[in-house]
């Protein structure tokens, strides 16, 4: 019996444990901006932009602003995998822009005219120096 007793003691321990650790349950995060204050809720993520009204706070969600974010984010994340894809087309208002990006062959080949330049353009330096 006394060792049964000790069992559950001992099991019942990490459940009192666990119930005596403090829990940050803080919804929402305040924050000043000029004569408004801004407040997001941590649960669903909506913002309302809040402005003193007398002793009370006049609180009205920005709905339409998440709203714009969350549709420029979708639009950024396409034109990302778009762009990582190889072949992008970026459009602009009425006009539609199609950009090939240089393959690994193109770039070394670029590299290459670049140092071929910089070699001439030092040695034209020396020879300049030199003859100062």
């Amino acid at each position: 019996m006394k060792y049964a007793l000790a069992v559950l003691a001992l099991a019942a321990l990490p459940a009192t444990a666990v119930a005596q650790t403090p829990v940050d349950d803080a919804r929402f995060q305040i924050e000043r901006s000029g004569d408004q204050i801004i407040r997001l809720d941590k649960q669903t993520g909506t913002i309302s932009t809040c402005s003193p009204d007398g002793t009370q706070l006049d609180c009205r969600m920005s709905a339409d602003e998440r709203a714009a974010l969350n549709e420029e984010i979708e639009r950024l994340s396409a034109e990302l995998q778009a762009l990582k894809g190889g072949d992008a087309t970026i459009k602009k208002s009425d006009d539609t822009v199609t950009l090939k990006l240089p393959t690994e062959a193109e770039i070394r080949t670029m590299f290459g005219y670049i140092e071929e330049a910089f070699r001439k353009i030092y040695d034209a330096v020396v020879g300049l120096a030199s003859k100062a």
